[in-house]
């Protein structure tokens, strides 16, 4: 029975709290424990063309799926049941694992395992050719007395119809693996393999299984996690993790000899999600690399290893520092990648297929959104289903499902073909390809070494193996730390390099060049808002790099992920110095800009030329962009438009002590559709020298503040971003007023006024709204003895902006406003406290 095969994607995060409900374990990494049948699931029920459960909305009846496999005619799915109103804040004490057959969105018969006082899951599912079902099943008590966790997992066996008829204890090791994803049981032409880790690092199992006994096992001497088991031609290929960081690879005969076993050693963290053969008997890796200096990031990782282990490439994908691999599976000779970037419990997840191939090209990518978090990923042979849970966190959960279309291999198709030839004392950048070139070469490989720094305490050691028997080798780098380098010959002495040809040998000194990243430390734009209807057009942006003489890509997509039109494009970046065109990259438009001799450049965008909407503007490298050379900044274009917004405070005046705060709240009125995005400001100017600060309270993923304080001004400003409110008067943060004490000097008393502006706000479609004219709010200062706190009930006649051209004024307020620059001037004597995303 032809089938198709599936990855579990165990993330769950939606369904486990940690220590509370399901630890989902995969069969590699269940916790450990003594395996004993009797504390095994020992009660199950099955029933009879059962609808899709009513509150879940589920082809899968209640059941939450962590497995996925389908046949010809119907769809196996394993997870766990939860009850109805089940939340992160309402969280059952026991939960059944649970394995259903549909057929035509009917539910043909179920089997839920259960054992009292103790949690039971289904972590795998793997249906054999003549249509019996295999799954792991894991059993953990409610109440704990050890940590991890006592936990019994087993392989079962079921018929095609349903029927229990056997199943298999595994000795299985490690601690409760929440967020792994891994396949690690696999069906045979006699039964079903299975590959774990036994308890306290003492090695891997593979074994094979028919009728409930093991055909044969074999155990091997590595402390790995193995997250993937695949059959090959002549054997299996079983994958994982060992040390938490390497990646490591077994491949064995059918019945479990060993014919390679080796670790991946390297200066990155990488963690292997899954594997597949080449044609040539070597393998691909694929999984997340993690890096923890500095702030934490993550993306997709493929590694290509030879037939006898050895490293001939690895490339880290995408560049948004926070992808996680949940899948992969064999396409057309290389990869198919299911990542996720975003991720919500109730909102919107970000999902991406990534294709790459056996030579490390990059085929395609193509983003699809999932409502909820994902818990189950299946590849089938045009599409991949992916399954998960949605309202986790208010009850009444929901478990959604989508399919996504698989792109063909020539879909948004594009390789990075740059590469460099290292210059001995001289460098090159991360993520371009490094070419090297020696004639003479023989048929021994030759070593890149990594330097120690000054600072460091290792000794040189060889990073990657570099084969020259045809003359020249192209080393990817993107993966390589940022340091010094030399390339050592056969006979071990260190290579001189011109553009990447051998001219010589020397000592380590002369032969050494500078491998490093290259950081956009900053990319400046004079302005966030363009009102184009009012006549604004450019923005200037500024990009620093160390960098001369290279090749950028910018681009622009809207607030739905969608890339602006090629003329949109065109018309934005012509007039930049180097523009050479727009391009498809990634499916894709692209401004290509070419940089020359500068270490600054000043990219001036005609902003005018993009519809009504909030844009992300992202510049790349094109050569180093898979090693992170890449920078983006918001952009909220206006054009004309008769949605107008008002603004009030609830305070026409505000008085403050010389040692307090006072504060209005901040409302927006006329909101028609919704706030996705918005800025505000204030600032003051002369004495006495009080402080505005502004809090935002609105639903938003992002919000940001800063402030800058001296003598003569102050200022403050506030942006949210991903934001979600009602239409009508939303109420979206507060003004705050504190006196300032600079040194030995005292607050004086007086009057002063405050500038509050709304600077922009963009609605759920992110169109702008047309925003008000700024408010001068009156602000006195009083002593100490006479102040209010300000945390009353408004007062009577609060402060009120009307329309953009209102130009009117109410009550203790001004809707003209003072018109002055609300950031903090060159001249301030204070600090400036940088924005913060909170």
């Amino acid at each position: 029975m032809p089938r198709e095969r599936t990855a579990t994607a165990c993330l769950l995060a939606a369904l486990v709290v940690v220590g509370t409900l399901v630890a989902v374990v995969p069969a590699g990494v269940a916790a450990a424990g003594p395996s004993s049948s009797s504390a095994a699931a020992d009660a199950s029920t099955d029933s009879d063309a059962l609808a899709a459960d009513t509150q879940s909305n589920s082809p899968y009846g209640d059941v939450v799926p962590t497995a996925i496999e389908k046949t010809d005619d119907a769809t196996i799915a394993g997870g766990v049941v939860l009850p109805e109103n089940y939340s992160v804040r309402a969280v059952p004490e026991t939960v059944n694992g649970s394995i259903v057959r549909v057929e035509d969105d009917r539910t043909v018969w179920q089997r839920t395992f259960s054992t009292a006082n103790a949690t039971t899951q289904i972590a795998e599912i793997e249906v054999g050719s003549d249509g019996d079902v295999y799954a792991v099943v894991s059993t953990r008590p409610t109440q704990a007395d050890s940590y991890p966790p006592e936990t019994t997992t087993e392989v079962v066996h079921l018929t095609d119809d349903g029927d229990l008829t056997w199943r298999y204890d595994l000795d299985t090791s490690g601690y409760a693996s929440v967020g792994s994803t891994g396949e690690t049981l696999r069906a045979t032409d006699q039964g079903v393999a299975i590959a774990h880790a036994l308890p306290d690092g003492e090695g891997v199992r593979l074994a094979e299984l028919t009728g409930g006994d093991a055909i044969w096992t074999d155990t091997y001497d590595i402390d790995a996690e193995p997250t993937t088991l695949r059959a090959t031609d002549d054997g299996f290929l079983v994958a994982g993790t060992t040390g938490y960081s390497n990646p490591w690879v077994l491949r064995t005969s059918a019945s479990g000899a060993v014919e390679l076993n080796t670790t991946v050693r390297g200066n990155v963290d990488q963690r292997v999600a899954g594997a597949v053969t080449t044609d040539d008997g070597g393998v691909l890796l694929a999984g997340t690399q993690s890096s923890f200096g500095g702030e934490f990031s993550s993306n997709a990782w493929v590694s290509r290893l030879d037939d006898d282990g050895v490293t001939r490439w690895s490339r880290v994908y995408g560049v948004d520092a926070r992808a996680n691999v949940q899948g992969v599976a064999a396409r057309d000779g290389g990869v198919l990648l299911v990542e996720r970037g975003g991720y919500s419990l109730d909102d919107e997840t970000e999902v991406r297929l990534r294709g790459v191939g056996a030579d490390g090209a990059q085929r395609f990518v193509e983003s699809a959104a999932f409502t909820g978090s994902v818990t189950a990923t299946h590849f089938g042979e045009d599409t991949v289903t992916l399954a998960g849970i949605g309202d986790a966190l208010a009850g009444n959960y929901t478990v959604n499902t989508t399919t996504v279309d698989v792109p063909r291999r020539d879909d948004g198709e594009y390789t990075f073909e740059a590469d460099a030839g290292p210059t001995a004392n001289e460098t090159v950048y991360r993520g371009q390809n490094l070419r090297f070139a020696d004639p003479s070469a023989g048929d021994e490989p030759y070593e890149l070494l990594a330097l120690p720094g000054e600072r460091d305490e290792f000794d040189p050691h060889v990073v990657r193996r570099v084969d020259l028997a045809d003359g020249e080798a192209v080393l990817e780098s993107a993966t390589l730390p940022a340091g010094e380098y030399v390339l050592r010959n056969a006979d071990g002495d260190p290579v001189v390099l011109d553009d990447g040809e051998a001219v010589d040998t020397g000592d380590r000194s002369a032969a050494a060049f500078d491998l490093r990243s290259q950081d956009f430390f900053r990319l400046e734009t004079n302005r966030t808002f363009v009102d184009a209807a009012a006549g604004e057009n450019g923005v200037s942006m500024s990009l620093h790099s160390q960098r001369t003489n290279y090749v950028l890509h910018a681009s622009a997509t809207d607030s739905n992920g969608e890339s602006v039109s090629t003329g949109e494009l065109r018309d934005a970046f012509e007039t930049v110095d180097g523009f050479d065109g727009v391009e498809t990259v990634d499916g894709r438009q692209v401004a290509r800009i070419e940089v020359g001799d500068v270490d600054e450049l000043r990219l001036n965008v005609s902003a005018a030329a993009f519809d009504a909407g909030l844009y992300e503007v992202t510049v790349a490298s094109v050569d180093t962009r898979e090693a992170g050379g890449a920078v983006s900044g918001r952009l909220v274009v206006a054009q004309d438009t008769d949605r107008e917004i008002g603004l009030s405070l609830n305070r026409s005046s505000l008085t403050v002590p010389t040692d307090g705060t006072t504060a209005a709240n901040v409302t927006l009125t006329d909101v028609e559709n919704g706030i996705s995005a918005l800025s505000l400001s204030a600032n003051r100017t002369g004495d006495p020298a009080i402080r505005p600060r502004l809090d935002l309270r609105i639903n938003a993923s992002s919000i940001s503040i800063g402030a800058g304080v001296g003598r003569d001004e102050a200022s403050t400003s506030a942006t949210a971003f991903d934001g979600s409110t009602a239409n009508g008067s939303v109420e979206v943060g507060t003004l705050r007023i504190e006196t300032d004490r600079f040194g030995e000097e005292t607050v004086s008393t007086g009057n002063n006024t405050v500038t509050f502006r709304v600077e922009w706000v963009v609605d759920e479609d992110g169109t702008p709204y047309s925003v008000p004219d700024p408010i001068t709010v009156p602000v006195e200062v009083v002593e100490s003895t006479n102040a209010t706190d300000g945390s009353g009930e408004p007062d009577e006649g609060g402060v009120v902006g009307g329309g953009s051209d209102s130009g009117g004024s109410s009550a203790g307020g001004s809707a003209g406003g003072s018109g002055g620059d609300s950031s903090a001037s060159g001249s301030e004597t204070g600090t400036a406290a940088a924005a913060a995303d909170r």
